[in-house]
């Protein structure tokens, strides 16, 4: 069994059925939710493929993981999976259903690390720089990391920029060892 395309294939049908429905961002919020509840919690994926639970407490386990917000899309698609017994595929297709999303609606995502916080305004010039290039929306996240002493690190659509001190340092002493080796 091939994951990748099968959750791929799911992912897809899910976009197209909820683009038709109108419903794409609230099932985008709560596959955003549902994918973070992967990561934070390991065992869960585990639960879901335990012949023991029935299919109701698996779609329960589901909709807790995913959030508040109703969804009948979400639920459908959700009841199918499982009925199909695809729940233990059900990470990876949040994860590519939320990659289609972001690229049908042009949106970046931008990870920006910096050793102290960043002001509003540099924030705004930032995602205004991005706009430029991408023509699209921009979602930067950020956080502060002391441990890169300054600069910052930067990264967009898988690509990564390091200016932070601590990796020019780094590669100071590299090239220091090899010259001296």
């Amino acid at each position: 069994m091939n994951r990748g395309i099968i959750s791929t294939r799911y992912a897809k049908a899910l976009l197209y059925y909820t683009l038709e429905r109108g419903s794409e961002e609230v099932v985008y919020t709560k596959m955003r939710q549902l994918s973070k509840c992967f990561f934070e919690v390991p065992d869960f994926e585990k639960s879901l493929s335990t012949p023991i639970l029935s299919d109701d407490d698996k779609f329960s386990l589901v909709k807790t993981a995913s959030g508040d917000i109703t969804s009948g899309e979400f639920d459908q698609f959700v009841t199918l999976v499982i009925k199909n017994k695809r729940e233990c595929l059900l990470k990876s297709i949040s994860l590519v259903y939320i990659n289609l999303h972001l690229k049908h609606k042009n949106i970046s995502i931008c990870n920006l690390v910096t050793a102290v916080p960043i002001t509003d305004e540099i924030e705004e010039r930032i995602k205004k720089l991005i706009t430029g290039k991408t023509h699209g929306a921009v979602e930067l996240n950020k956080s502060v990391n002391p441990d890169i002493l300054g600069g910052f690190v930067f990264e967009l659509n898988y690509n990564r920029l390091d200016a932070s001190i601590a990796a020019q340092l780094n590669r100071i002493k590299k090239e220091f060892t090899a010259i001296n080796n």
